[in-house]
């Protein structure tokens, strides 16, 4: 059935995928892709001892593969999907409902993280509309990500507290130690971190006015500000990047930092950059040091120093 919401009529990539409608008193849908994902509860387990907002909270897990898709990813998938459903129907509760999707055969052009996420985050504006709430906030994580108990009660009170803030983005700690991972990964992913907050904090010193870390598990977004904005792109990577650019520039954006995000420092390949490509580079190559920009590239007076910071942007994103 063709939605009458502008926005999903046009740039909505699949028909409704939930039947089942949601309470009047929605206000937050958590967003999250998974892939050839095999600890995909372990997110849900920790969302799931997260304090209850006074708002109802749906959490919309998109499980994802390609047309051409390999065998053994498929497997993964079916065998993720049977034991999210499994346990979602023990688990959901009054205030808290977890819906477990299974999209398969995307067209290969376009399937990975960024096509995911969309089609979850389009659910959601879906799923606020139906609740009478066109402002209600989407929030993105990740089904290897962890969070902290009040994570859900932090959202809402931050957007009650600042009306006007389109967006956010949510504070972030990689795991530094554990026996989940080889000190290698660890002493990685320590020097990735240290990369990422020096370089935000290097564009503040620049005057940059839209210095935020934009990491796709990080992030939450109005329904409404979202559709306006065109919804999130289908790129191959760097979709959580380029979409918050977007939201950035219309003023207000923010940061959350009073809960945390928790994600993972594992390596993987399926994008041209990022944390997980940075470990994976940082195994392969024996490092033991990250390399970042110098801080001259931001202390340079005003006019250039503007200058050389957009070409640093445009060398984060395209290499």
């Amino acid at each position: 059935m063709k939605s009458n919401n502008p926005y999903l009529s046009k740039h909505s990539f699949t028909a409704q995928l939930i039947a089942e409608p949601p309470s009047d008193n929605l206000a937050l849908v958590v967003v999250i892709p998974c892939y050839n994902e095999p600890n995909l509860i372990a997110s849900l387990q920790s969302l799931k001892k997260c304090e209850l907002p006074s708002s109802d909270v749906e959490v919309i897990v998109l499980i994802n593969s390609a047309e051409n898709e390999s065998g053994e990813v498929l497997e993964q998938n079916r065998e993720s999907f049977h034991q999210a459903k499994e346990w979602a129907e023990l688990n959901s509760l009054n205030g808290l409902r977890f819906f477990i999707l299974n999209q398969t055969g995307l067209p290969k052009k376009h399937a990975g993280v960024d096509l995911a996420r969309k089609i979850g985050m389009d659910e959601a504006v879906r799923r606020f509309e139906q609740a009478g709430n066109p402002n209600g906030i989407i929030v993105c994580f990740d089904a290897d990500s962890l969070c902290d108990t009040n994570y859900l009660v932090e959202l809402e009170k931050h957007f009650r507290k600042n009306p006007k803030t389109p967006a956010c983005s949510i504070y972030f700690e990689h795991p530094l130690e554990g026996t989940e991972f080889s000190k290698e990964v660890y002493d990685g992913i320590a020097n990735y971190e240290l990369h990422l907050r020096y370089y935000v904090n290097a564009l503040k010193y620049a005057a940059y006015p839209y210095a935020f870390q934009t990491i796709g598990s990080s992030l939450a977004v109005r329904s409404d500000v979202y559709q306006k904005q065109g919804g999130m792109n289908r790129r191959k990577a760097g979709e959580d990047f380029y979409f918050l650019s977007k939201v950035m520039h219309l003023g207000n954006f923010s940061e959350l930092n009073s809960a945390r995000v928790i994600p993972s420092p594992r390596s993987s390949h399926r994008v041209p950059f990022g944390t997980g490509k940075a470990i994976g580079d940082w195994l392969k190559n024996g490092s033991t040091e990250l390399p970042s920009y110098n801080l001259q590239i931001f202390s340079h007076p005003p006019k250039i120093r503007l200058n050389m910071v957009e070409t640093v942007l445009s060398i984060v994103l395209w290499g």
